[in-house]
């Protein structure tokens, strides 16, 4: 079970909303020296400490990360810093 778990709606359509998430896979890369994998419209990243997953829709994006032993009690704070990304790259839909 993921201990980090982020679904979002978007209006971006799936081409835009999957060049958003590549824009996150070169984040990972640079900035966390994770390792990302396409596999169809999902990102896998794998970096010590964590791993997750990306999966993209037409109007979707879910966001799934685990956490090792010693990241776990950062959770919250890992948890915004994704949170704030997203929200640069993929706006959310507003609430009803």
């Amino acid at each position: 079970m993921a201990d980090i778990f982020i679904e979002r709606e978007h209006t971006l359509g799936l081409d835009r909303a999957l060049d958003q998430v590549e824009a996150l896979a070169y984040l990972l890369v640079d900035e966390l020296d994770a390792r990302c994998a396409w596999d169809g419209n999902r990102l896998d990243f794998t970096r010590p400490g964590a791993s997750g997953r990306v999966e993209v829709t037409e109007t979707l994006l879910i966001l799934e990360v685990s956490l090792g032993f010693l990241l776990r009690p950062f959770r919250d704070r890992i948890e915004q810093s994704i949170t704030e990304k997203l929200d640069s790259l993929v706006p959310c839909l507003p609430s009803a």
